[in-house]
């Protein structure tokens, strides 16, 4: 089916269910105006009895707090920012005059500034590889340099989303597979990196530093089964939602604008986050991609 842009969605900005027309919730695939594919929508893709397993070995990292996620996070918030936090401001430690911003500096208690800006904190982490950025050369990052065996296990969940990608969307898949690097990917999978989300709920954004003129992958696991409502994943300016489940995989166009909606946590049977105060609705959202630039890096050493 395809499907044409109904709406201009406000980069930063939260947009709840009532907002969606279409919930899209089995196997689906939709296309733009001009063909091209807008998403694939595949329930089950990780196979139930290895879904634990990977939940063992990326929960630490997707909890992990992260203060550099911009526009994804909302507009800035000093509720979301460290727990000394008082006040938000510019690079001169004066009051903000722009409230509508991402990324900004903030007063703490003892009335020092912060050194570095930052972004909303949420949980969020990476593992696999990085193509030149803010001035690092390629790199493995920190995450799978120091849990090699952990990255190593993560290969075989790339391979089956990858090997996923190949069967629905072949040409793509190729595409995307002739600008791999073979010192900096994962495994023989179609990707260089994974973002890994816990309980991210995502304002409205566009992933950066993807490849251009391909897809990337987000693929749901959860930490309690059924323990949220909510927390679709949404396309605000198509009007579609998707409720991505346990082991699920939407394969689609992160440079569209996307983001979440709210959800409701239905026990108390997973620990309180302190960033909410509420307890975790165990969702683990597992982004897999290849960087831009891979291709333009030089062997490893």
């Amino acid at each position: 089916m395809n499907y044409k842009k109904v709406f201009n969605a406000s980069i930063s900005t939260f947009y709840d269910e009532n907002h969606y027309d279409i919930t899209i919730t089995g196997d689906t695939v939709g296309y733009k105006e001009n063909g091209d594919i807008l998403f694939i929508f595949r329930k089950n893709v990780i196979p139930e009895e290895d879904r634990k397993k990977y939940l063992k070995i990326i929960r630490s990292l997707s909890k992990t707090k992260s203060k550099n996620r911009g526009s994804a996070t909302g507009y800035c918030d000093v509720k979301k920012f460290p727990k000394d936090a008082v006040s938000l401001c510019n690079p001169k430690g004066e009051p903000l005059k722009n409230k509508n911003i991402v990324s900004t500096y903030y007063l703490k208690e003892n009335g020092e500034m912060a050194k570095r800006c930052q972004s909303n904190t949420v949980r969020c982490g990476v593992a696999g590889y990085f193509d030149p950025v803010a001035g690092f050369p390629c790199r493995m990052v920190g995450w799978s340099s120091n849990n090699i065996n952990k990255h190593n296990e993560l290969i075989k969940l790339c391979d089956t989303i990858s090997n996923h990608f190949k069967e629905v969307a072949p040409e793509i898949w190729e595409y995307q597979k002739s600008k791999c690097h073979n010192s900096y990917n994962m495994g023989d999978s179609c990707f260089s990196t994974l973002t890994l989300n816990y309980d991210f709920r995502t304002a409205a954004h566009k992933d950066k530093g993807d490849l251009e003129n391909s897809l990337s992958t987000l693929t749901i696991l959860e930490d309690e089964e059924e323990n949220y409502e909510g927390f679709y994943t949404g396309l605000p300016e198509y009007k579609i939602m998707f409720d991505i489940r346990d082991g699920d995989t939407l394969i689609f166009d992160a440079h569209e604008v996307h983001c979440n909606t709210e959800y409701k946590v239905n026990s108390d049977k997973l620990p309180i986050d302190e960033l909410t105060g509420n307890n975790y609705a165990g969702r683990v959202s597992i982004v897999a991609y290849l960087r831009n630039r891979i291709n333009l890096c030089g062997d490893a050493d």
